[in-house]
């Protein structure tokens, strides 16, 4: 192996060159000189090989600058410099999907247009043709027959009198078969910005969707108790500070302080209502009969038709058809009991096993139903007779998705938390708010995706069984203890 060569420099020994360097010293460099006055005795290493480590040291320094921290500054300055060009590109997707949205108003408007004025062309047509069959008739029949009686009247003979009587007996005067003139009106939907903006989209910030976070406690209203246990719960037409409240066999309509306002006698066993969102009347499922039941402007309880299977549920949508829940399936009739087919002549049905509790969303017409049987075995951490879910249809009753479990929206959906749902509503945006006994807790569900969103309303010494949302925010939690809450949501 070569000898080392002195590399010139010490400056304590002029003329020597350094040849180690001292381990114990952190690597000072040393003269041979250096080593024996004041060194001797200290770990050395040769001057040659610490240089060669250090070099690659530097090395490894120079390919870290090189690959890998000045292109990332370099990267992050070009994406300084297009940062503008990020947001743009947002804001002209959000644009396109604004214009998506006013083109299928806009569509929809030409379409309602379109049917307005093919109805006033055909009205028209068959007004004219009404028009020339009346004309005939009066000018032909019925004017000839006055100006014969008016002559008979005035100048004619006993006989004529007595003959023209006895043919007026045997003649008529009716008018000829006319077609029959279309009404027509508009019945505006419900506006919900909730809906629109959920339409529209949302950003993501950081990838992360703002809205999905928890939000402040609902406002309380008022708390009361009643004097009796109930069964379900359902806001008033017209007011978020009333609500029907079912108990055996009558229902009260309740103020926001608890006073009973109203009460009526059924005399049946009422298993579930539904408050009517156009005549803001209120309609009765019964057992023991199998019926269904309105209760009319006179306050009277009316049989509007039976069922084949014992109704548990039922619930009446903006369109004004009836959703009944019974052991096995939920169907879709008219107010007269005449059930709707949808697609090929099939029914308007939904399989489910014990739908216990319905509701309809006024903007989407959908419809989503507690399905339970076995709460006690279910809390009790055994097995269910069956497992207990929330199903969302739409306004056909096909299916949209099935909750058996709470999901989270960071969580896979295999990860389901346990829950046990006791009632349903919708928001306004369209989600599902649910009452979990589980949780004690009610919970708000993404209406497309059934993922849970957020825990609305949380309470630590009772279980929420029955709740309602009114459009003005107004929300009904009625607790199995007999508290009832009422909340401003939001």
């Amino acid at each position: 192996m070569a000898a080392q060569m002195p590399v010139p420099g010490c400056t304590r020994h002029p003329g020597m060159g350094f040849l180690y360097v001292c381990k114990s010293c952190e690597d000072e460099l040393l003269c041979m000189e250096c080593v024996t006055d004041s060194h001797n005795g200290h770990t050395l290493g040769k001057l040659t090989d610490y240089v060669a480590d250090q070099k690659r040291e530097i090395q490894q320094y120079v390919d870290k600058l090189s690959k890998t921290d000045i292109p990332k500054i370099e990267e992050d300055i070009h994406e300084s410099e297009t940062n503008g060009e990020e947001y743009q590109k947002v804001i002209s997707d959000i644009k396109r999907q604004g214009k998506k949205l006013k083109d299928n108003i806009d569509n929809a408007i030409d379409f309602l247009m379109r049917i307005c004025t093919e109805l006033e062309t055909l009205n028209a047509s068959i007004s004219e043709e009404n028009k020339i069959a009346l004309t005939k008739h009066l000018r032909e029949d019925l004017k000839p027959k006055l100006d014969r009686c008016q002559e008979v009247l005035t100048s004619g003979t006993t006989v004529d009198v007595t003959t023209l009587a006895q043919e007026i007996r045997n003649s008529s005067t009716a008018s000829p078969s006319i077609g029959t003139l279309q009404t027509v009106e508009f019945k505006p939907g419900i506006i919900s910005t909730e809906l629109l903006e959920r339409m529209l989209g949302r950003i993501l910030v950081g990838g992360e969707d703002q809205s999905c976070k928890l939000i402040l406690k609902p406002v309380t209203l008022n708390e009361f108790t009643t004097s009796f246990y109930y069964d379900s719960c359902r806001t008033c037409k017209d007011t978020g500070s009333e609500a029907w409240v079912t108990y055996s066999d009558n229902v009260f309509r309740m103020s926001l302080d608890g006073t009973v306002k109203e009460k009526i006698e059924c005399k049946v066993g009422v298993t579930s209502i539904s408050v009517s969102p156009t005549t803001g009347r209120v309609w009765f499922c019964v057992r023991t009969d199998r019926s269904i039941r309105e209760s009319n402007i006179d306050g009277e309880i009316v049989i509007q038709f039976n069922v084949t299977k014992t109704p548990f549920s039922l619930c009446v949508n903006s369109d004004d058809m009836v959703v009944v829940g019974t052991a096995g399936e939920i169907q879709l009739y008219t107010t007269d009991g005449q059930a709707l087919s949808a697609g090929a002549g099939g029914p308007c049905r939904q399989v489910a096993v014990l739908p216990r509790h319905m509701t309809s969303c006024p903007q989407t017409g959908d419809v989503a139903a507690v399905d339970t049987k076995g709460y006690n075995y279910y809390i009790a951490d055994k097995e269910p007779e069956t497992q207990p879910c929330v199903i969302v249809m739409d306004k056909h009753l096909n299916l949209k998705f099935s909750c058996i479990g709470i999901t989270t929206p960071n969580v896979s959906s295999n990860q389901l938390s346990k829950f046990y749902p006791c009632d349903v509503c919708f928001d306004a945006a369209g989600d599902v708010l649910v009452a979990d006994a589980v949780t004690k807790s009610v919970l708000l569900i993404d209406g497309n995706t059934g993922r849970c969103m957020r825990t609305v309303y949380t309470c630590d010494e009772c279980v929420p069984k029955c709740i309602s949302l009114h459009e003005d925010g107004t929300f009904w939690i009625g607790h199995k203890d007999t508290t009832i809450k009422v909340l401003q949501y939001k």
